[in-house]
């Protein structure tokens, strides 16, 4: 079951690259809620690594109790890539629900 499901959000993960409205749109035909919920998180997802692994550096590598000029900088770019792919992953559910209510369900 593992290895189906990680084939799946790869395949997925994947398609949104290159074809994201399709790859959107055979989600919610197929009503995988399992690929649903592992593709419409991945921006959660990603803030949570990326913020264990600011504060795992954080901790590793602390020679000030101030927080450093890389630590601030990682935060800075896990929030901005968590925003830039949540803002993607919206706009292409945005653009797949507008022409389904245009052109109806095909």
């Amino acid at each position: 079951m593992a290895i189906k499901e990680s084939y799946l959000l790869t395949k997925n993960v994947l398609g949104l690259w290159f074809h994201p409205y399709k790859t959107l749109k055979l989600i919610f035909t197929e009503k995988d809620r399992s690929q649903q919920l592992l593709v419409l998180g991945l921006p959660a997802y990603l803030l949570a690594v990326g913020t264990f692994v600011v504060w795992l550096g954080r901790r590793l590598w602390a020679t000030t109790p101030e927080w450093g000029r890389p630590a601030k900088l990682t935060a800075a770019g896990v929030i901005g890539l968590t925003a830039a792919l949540g803002i993607y992953l919206v706009f292409w559910l945005m653009e797949m629900v507008r022409t389904e209510r245009r052109y109806g369900k095909s």
